[in-house]
């Protein structure tokens, strides 16, 4: 049995004792034993989810976390979450799940090596670019200065983001180029430059499944292919093109919530577009993502289902004005 550390950052005095209370318990019934230790010397963090100094400090740190958030509070994007209040086996489920990693993780953080593309569940491996990456930590409040101006760098010109409002701003020629085809985005980083006053503005959500073309056509690593996705709204697609496909996932991903499986089983679209389908809503705080803990409902797979699914989009494009 391994022996691993853990250390408990931000979390108030009732939830560290009501875990270590849990870890007696599940003692033996895990592969990896689990003590106290301090942050520092810790192996795994379980960490609050508040932005407070206590918890910035680590911010950068290559230890695996836990994060854990309360049930009033949005689930964090983040590889290891943990509701508060919890029961022991949830406690026992993630504990295992980072424990299986541990070793690699570790290893990294000592002996510097060349970075590896993480591995989703559905067998694919997926590589995380630069700006994604930063704008999945802006667009989660963990950028530089969520309040502020980022940039992101590219041969066609500079692209802004706003985080407060959401919206990216560049040339038109720009917004032209990343429409038609694929542009090198640098990473978004704080500037003092002032926008310019011929900037056009664009809906996180559009920008967003621009770049999911190139950028994220498979699952990203903070989301697991075995969980059930939820739309808490339908994306706001402006001048985007409003396909079949994509009012049938948001009819269905808004109705309840579904395995990946059912979603493309029903909307009969590729495994890459749901993919970048789901990737986009995700990044642009439209998706509502949890683990499996449960068989979600059983979707009917039936002929006479399909026809009727078939019918409601077809409703659904005659009312927004589109073609049959």
């Amino acid at each position: 049995m391994k022996n691993q550390r853990l250390g408990f950052v931000g979390l108030g005095h009732d939830t560290a004792s009501a875990c270590l209370s849990m870890l007696k318990i599940m003692e033996g019934r895990s592969a990896v034993s689990w003590c106290l230790s301090e942050p520092d010397s810790a192996d795994v963090l379980m960490i609050s989810c508040d932005q407070t100094p206590e918890t910035q400090r680590w911010d950068d740190s290559k230890k695996p976390r836990i994060v854990v958030y309360h049930c009033n509070q949005r689930k964090p994007i983040s590889r290891f979450t943990l509701q508060h209040p919890f029961r022991v086996m949830q406690l026992l489920s993630v504990l295992d799940e980072v424990g299986s990693i541990l070793p690699s993780e570790c290893a990294s953080v000592s002996q510097p090596a060349a970075p590896v593309s993480p591995t989703v569940s559905h067998g694919a491996e997926t590589e995380v670019s630069p700006f994604w990456s930063s704008l999945h930590e802006a667009v989660n409040g963990n950028g530089p200065d969520p309040a502020g101006l980022l940039v992101a760098l590219s041969a066609q010109g500079p692209l802004y983001f706003k985080p407060a409002s959401q919206r990216f701003y560049a040339s038109k020629a720009l917004f032209r180029q990343l429409a038609a085809s694929s542009v090198a985005l640098g990473p978004l980083k704080i500037t003092t430059d002032v926008l310019p006053e011929d900037a056009v503005a664009c809906p996180l959500f559009s920008l967003c499944w621009m770049v999911s073309r190139y950028d994220a056509t498979q699952l990203a690593p903070w989301m697991s292919a075995e969980g059930v996705f939820h739309l808490k709204r339908w994306p706001s697609f402006g001048t985007l093109e409003k396909s079949r496909t994509h009012l049938s996932l948001c009819a269905l991903m808004t109705k309840r919530p579904l395995t990946r499986e059912q979603l493309q089983q029903i909307s009969q679209c590729s495994e890459e577009e749901l993919d970048r389908f789901i990737n986009a809503c995700e990044m642009s705080g439209l998706m509502v993502f949890e683990e499996a803990a449960q068989a979600p409902l059983a979707v009917e797979n039936t002929e006479e289902g399909k026809k009727r699914f078939g019918g409601l989009i077809k409703g659904l494009r005659s009312r927004l004005g589109l073609s049959a």
